[in-house]
Formats: structure tokens, sequence, C-alpha cells
């Protein structure tokens, strides 16, 4: 079922509703500039965010994997 066709908004319409509602200004810029992007841009995104976090010591556990 494609929601945005259904309610009759373009696609990006509801994620820039949801990101207005974030309280950090950097967070809703960051939201609001990757919204619209392919699949594969933003899983370049994800990739370059891992290896920035690390470079500073940062790792965190993937909250998609498995305990």
């Amino acid at each position: 079922m494609d929601l945005d066709r259904q309610l009759g908004v373009a696609p990006t319409e509801h994620d820039a509703a949801v990101a207005n509602l974030f309280s950090s200004l950097l967070l809703r810029r960051l939201t609001h500039t990757a919204i619209g992007l392919s699949d594969d841009s933003v899983d370049l995104l994800v990739t370059m965010t891992g290896r920035l976090r690390a470079a500073e010591g940062m790792i965190l556990r993937d909250p998609l994997d498995e305990y």
C-alpha cells in the first residue's frame, strides 16, 4: 500500500513534517538535508557515520542487530 498516494501528499512532505518535530536544530537540519536521498545515498551516509564514530572512539552497537 502506498500511503503517500492514498493521502494525496508528496513522498517527502510527511518526512519534512516529522523532521520538524525534532527539538534539536542540528538534527532537524540533518534530517531535512537527507530527505529524498536514494537508498544508496542513505547507506553511504550510514557507513560514513560509522567510520566517523570509530575515528572518535564512539563505536556504538547497531540498534538493528540482535542482542
